[in-house]
């Protein structure tokens, strides 16, 4: 019965010193550990490049420009013969049409609106339907001399023009360099003189063609090269691109078109060539040239050629698709008027 008794104490004392084990490690707390503190990291505001904001923008190139831009343009005749390059201040022309005169030879009708050439010429005579182009833009049509047709219109009033023969040693000179009749020139602020002597608004607006927004993406099939066949090597035109500075060179008769004065090279933003409609109406090769009913073209720019319509838009030649307007990018455009594209174009 002792060993009994003694033997329940024992269970009962092992029992209780269990329990008093058990509730002391209940009650242990651990000790923190290290709490790791993340750097905060000043991230400092990305200013936005802030875009420059023009009070105006010249409407033959779409580039903003704080000067005033309500004056008239010049739409000035320049011949393009061999004899008559290198020519001068046309790598300053906004806008540039060449076209067929006469045979196999062009003729340029130069814009000058952004820009004040010190020099320009040669400067030839007109044709109607040069006359109807520079209307389009409200422009003082300059030239020397011109075919029947124009002279009518010259006498009908239908255009405000300065006649280079009639200033010849006022505001024109003649070059001893070249024979004339290769060898007339003026300069921008000698036009302004003539035109105010001959009594011309110099205040007319001029109508701005449609341009996309600075740095917008342009599609299209791959063009880094244009030729245009006029008919002759002597006048054959051939626009390369140029991927450094994203606009193209010039190159006619095998020549990179220069200015005769500085050597800058003509570097051309866009490229427009249009199909119409030339017929030669005389025994010298003078053509009529349908300039009105619309037609194909290729409109180039950055490397990339994309076909269009072009339409007359109260005189101008505009690039179309779908009925809408297509524009141009921003900077000089050269516009080709060839008979057909097909055969007198090739694009590379």
């Amino acid at each position: 019965m002792k060993r009994f008794t003694l033997s329940l104490i024992l269970l009962f004392l092992i029992m209780f010193i269990v329990a008093c084990n058990k509730d002391e490690s209940s009650h242990v707390v651990e000790e923190p550990g290290e709490v790791e503190v993340e750097e905060e990291i000043e991230i400092e505001p990305v200013e936005e490049e802030e875009k420059e904001v023009f009070l105006n923008t010249y409407p033959l190139t779409g580039i903003g420009t704080n000067e005033e831009v309500s004056h008239r343009a010049f739409g000035v005749m320049i011949e393009n013969t061999r004899s008559a390059r290198p020519q001068s201040g046309i790598y300053q022309a906004d806008l540039v049409y060449e076209v067929l005169s006469e045979a196999t030879i062009t003729r340029l009708l130069a814009f000058f609106h952004s820009e004040r050439p010190e020099i320009i010429g040669p400067v030839r005579s007109a044709r109607d339907y040069y006359i109807r182009l520079n209307n389009g833009y409200n422009g003082i049509y300059v030239s020397a001399g011109g075919s029947p047709q124009a002279f009518a219109m010259f006498q009908s009033g239908q255009v405000d023009f300065i006649s280079g023969l009639d200033y010849d040693g006022r505001y024109f000179s003649r070059s001893s360099a070249r024979k004339a009749p290769h060898n007339l020139y003026t300069s921008y602020d000698n036009l302004l003189k003539a035109a105010e002597h001959a009594k011309r608004s110099l205040t007319v607006p001029v109508p701005p063609l449609p341009f996309l927004e600075k740095g917008a993406v342009v599609l299209g099939d791959k063009a880094n090269e244009v030729s245009i066949n006029y008919g002759s090597n002597a006048n054959n035109v051939v626009y390369q691109y140029d991927e450094a500075e994203k606009r193209y060179i010039r190159i006619i008769g095998g020549d990179q078109s220069l200015d005769l004065e500085t050597k800058n090279p003509v570097l051309i933003d866009n490229i427009f060539v249009v199909e119409m409609g030339h017929r030669v109406i005389d025994d010298v090769g003078r053509r009529a040239i349908d300039i009105t009913s619309g037609g194909n073209g290729f409109l180039i720019h950055h490397g990339v050629v994309q076909s269009v319509q072009w339409t007359n838009v109260d005189g101008q030649i505009l690039p179309m698709k779908n009925g809408e307007k297509v524009g141009f990018v921003q900077g000089k455009t050269w516009i080709n008027i060839v008979p057909k594209l097909d055969s007198n174009v090739t694009l590379n």
